[in-house]
C-alpha cells in the first residue's frame, strides 16, 4: 500500500526539506580517491584531479573547506585551494561521510539526476573556456562557481523526482515559461530556492551572487544585449555603459554559461538557444560561426571529461538529425508508484473539473447566447465622457479607478469586476478593488509575483487588452499560473492593463460569472472602449 508524502510548498518550506539532503558521489571516484588517499606517494597534487572528476565530490569539498575559512573571512578560489585548505585528514573524514551512488541506467530518476550533474559540468566547461580565451585571472573561481549554480537541481531530480517530471511536462508538453512552470510546482522558482540553499551551505561568494534574482538582468536590459549582440545603432552611450558594466562582472559569465548548459539540453536549435549565441558571440568578440564551432567543441570536451555511460549528453544529440523525440524525464507507471513510497506528492492547485480550454471550447458549441446590452447605458456614457476629459484633474489614480470599476460593473453589466494594483516597487500584483464577488473568492483576493514570467509580466510590458475564449485559449493558457487558472470560471473573461505617466498602475479582470455563456463582441468592445479612457485619465495624474 503507497502512502502519499505531504508535499513542501514555497521557498521556506522546500528550503528546510532540501537543506539536510546529502548527495551521493560516484562509487568510482570515492573508489579512486580511497586508493590515492591510502597510496604511500600520494600527495594534495594528485587529489585535486580525482575529485574534480565528480561534481558531487566537488560540492561536498567546496562546503567543507568555505566552512573552515568563514571564520577567517576568506573564500575559496577553485577546487585546488580547497584541497589545500582540508588537506588529507579532513577529505579521508568527508570520503566516509557521503555515500556512493550507482547508477542504475534502467531508472529514470537515476539518470536525469547524473543529466542535470553533467550539465553544470558543461557550464563550468564552458565558462572557463571564455575566461581562458579572455586571460583572465580568475578563471578557476568562476569554473567552480558556475559548477555549484545548479546544484538545486540536482537534488531535485533525486529527492523531488514527481515535482521535477510534473515540471517536465508544463515545460515541453505545455509550452509553459520555465520559471512560470517552476513557480506553479514548487511555489518558487529553483533560481530563488537555490540561492537560498546555497547561502545555507555557505558555497562561495560568487555562486551565491550568481544565483540572486538581484543580479538577473531586467527584461530591459536583456533586449538590450540582443540589440548590443546584433549591432544596433540606436544604442546610445549610455546604453551601452550599462551592457559593458554588466558584461564584465564575474557572475555574468557564471549565468549566461548556466543559461546556455540548460538551454542546450533542450535542443541546439531551438529560438531560445539561438539568442544565447549572440550575446555569447559579442561577449567574446567572435563571429556567430566562430562562436558555435567553439561551443560545440568545449561541450564535447565536458561530455568526454565527464563520460557516463547511459546518459546522452548534449553533446551526443549533437550527431542526431533533429527530430520527434519522447518527452525526458518522463516517469515509467512502476516508477512512479515506487517513489510515492520516498518522494513527496505534488500539491496541486488545478481545478477539479474542466480546464477553462476545455470549458472554453464546450461553450463555443452550446446554443446559448449571451445577451448584448448596457445594464445602464446612461451611467456608462457619462462616466466615459468624465474620464475623457481633457481637464479632470485627477489627483490619485483611485479616483478614475473607482468610476472604471464602477462603468464596467454598473454601466456595461459585467457581473463580476476586480482592479488590481502593481506595485513597481515591491514587483508584486496586489487586489484593490472588486465588485460582484463573494467575500472569499480567490479572485478578489488575488496576488502575483510580477517577477516570475507570465501573462501579468507581459500585462506590465505595454498597454494591453485581453479576450480569453475559445478562440484565444491555446495561446493563453501556457502563460497563466496555475494558483491565477484555479480561480477562473468555466468560460469567458476579460482583463487589461493600465498604465499612468510612470508605467503600469492596475490591471482590471471581469467576467459574467462561473456558469455564464460565452462572451459577446459587444462587452469586449466597450470593456476596452471604457478601460482606454480610464487609461487617458491616468496619463494625466501629476508625477510624485
Amino acid at each position: 500500500m503507497s502512502r502519499n508524502l505531504p508535499s513542501p510548498v514555497g521557498l521556506d518550506e522546500w528550503l528546510d526539506f532540501f537543506q539536510d539532503k546529502s548527495l551521493p558521489v560516484r562509487a568510482s571516484t570515492s573508489a579512486r580517491l580511497t586508493k590515492a588517499l591510502d597510496h604511500p606517494s600520494s600527495n594534495l597534487l594528485t587529489l585535486a584531479p580525482i575529485i574534480r572528476t565528480d561534481p558531487v565530490l566537488c560540492l561536498h569539498v567546496t562546503r567543507a573547506a568555505q566552512i573552515l575559512l568563514s571564520d577567517k573571512e576568506g573564500k575559496i578560489a577553485g577546487i585546488d585551494h580547497a584541497v589545500q585548505t582540508l588537506g588529507f585528514e579532513r577529505i579521508t573524514q568527508l570520503l566516509s561521510q557521503v555515500s556512493p551512488f550507482r547508477l542504475n541506467p534502467s531508472s529514470t530518476v537515476h539518470t536525469l539526476f547524473m543529466r542535470a550533474v553533467a550539465d553544470s559540468h558543461h557550464a563550468a566547461t564552458q565558462a572557463a573556456d571564455w575566461q581562458n580565451r579572455k586571460n583572465a585571472n580568475n578563471t578557476e573561481e568562476i569554473k567552480l562557481a558556475a559548477l555549484l549554480y545548479g546544484s538545486i537541481h540536482w537534488c531535485a531530480w533525486l529527492y523531488a523526482p514527481l515535482h521535477k517530471e510534473a515540471y517536465q511536462r508544463k515545460v515541453i508538453e505545455e509550452g509553459v515559461d520555465v520559471a512560470l512552470a517552476e513557480y506553479d510546482i514548487f511555489g518558487c522558482t529553483l533560481q530563488e530556492l537555490g540561492f537560498r540553499l546555497a547561502q545555507r551551505w555557505k558555497l562561495p561568494d560568487l555562486t551565491i551572487e550568481a544565483l540572486s534574482h538581484d543580479t538577473s538582468p531586467s527584461s530591459g536590459l536583456l533586449n538590450k544585449l540582443h540589440l548590443k549582440a546584433m549591432g544596433d545603432p540606436r544604442l546610445d552611450g549610455k546604453d551601452l555603459r550599462e551592457i559593458n558594466h554588466f558584461l564584465q562582472q564575474p557572475f555574468f559569465a557564471v549565468k549566461l554559461a548556466n543559461w546556455l548548459a540548460l538551454t542546450a539540453t533542450r535542443g541546439w536549435n531551438t529560438p531560445k538557444a539561438r539568442r544565447l549565441y549572440e550575446i555569447i558571440s559579442d561577449y567574446l568578440r567572435l563571429d556567430q560561426h566562430e562562436t558555435l564551432a567553439r561551443l560545440h567543441s568545449t561541450c564535447a570536451e565536458s561530455a568526454r571529461q565527464y563520460h557516463l555511460p547511459g546518459v546522452l549528453s548534449p553533446a551526443s544529440e549533437l550527431l542526431l538529425i533533429p527530430s520527434a523525440q519522447p518527452t525526458p524525464g518522463i516517469l515509467r507507471k512502476a516508477e512512479r508508484q515506487q517513489l510515492q513510497e520516498t518522494a513527496p506528492a505534488i500539491s496541486t492547485l488545478s481545478k477539479i473539473e474542466a480546464s477553462p480550454s476545455e470549458s472554453a471550447q464546450q461553450s463555443n458549441q452550446s446554443t446559448i447566447s449571451a445577451p448584448t446590452s448596457f445594464l445602464d447605458q446612461t451611467l456608462y456614457n457619462n462616466i466615459a465622457a468624465a474620464l475623457r476629459q481633457v481637464d479632470n484633474n485627477y489627483s490619485k489614480a483611485d479616483q478614475p479607478l473607482k468610476m472604471l470599476l464602477q462603468g464596467i460593473h454598473e454601466g456595461l453589466g459585467m457581473s463580476r469586476v476586480s482592479i488590481m494594483q502593481i506595485s513597481q516597487r515591491q514587483h508584486q500584483l496586489q487586489p484593490l478593488i472588486s465588485k460582484g464577488f463573494e467575500n472569499q473568492h480567490p479572485l478578489a483576493h488575488y496576488t502575483n509575483n510580477l517577477e516570475i514570467p507570465s501573462l501579468f509580466k507581459r500585462l506590465c510590458d505595454k498597454p494591453t487588452c485581453i479576450w480569453y475564449n475559445y478562440r484565444t485559449s491555446n495561446r493563453l493558457l501556457p502563460m497563466l499560473p496555475t494558483d491565477f487558472e484555479s480561480c477562473l470560471p468555466n468560460h469567458d473573461w476579460l482583463m487589461m492593463s493600465l498604465f499612468g505617466p510612470s508605467g503600469p498602475l492596475a490591471i482590471i479582470y471581469a467576467d459574467q460569472g462561473e456558469q455564464a455563456p460565452p462572451i459577446a463582441d459587444f462587452y469586449f468592445e466597450r470593456f476596452r472602449y471604457l478601460g482606454s479612457s480610464a487609461a487617458l485619465a491616468l496619463k494625466q495624474l501629476s508625477q510624485e
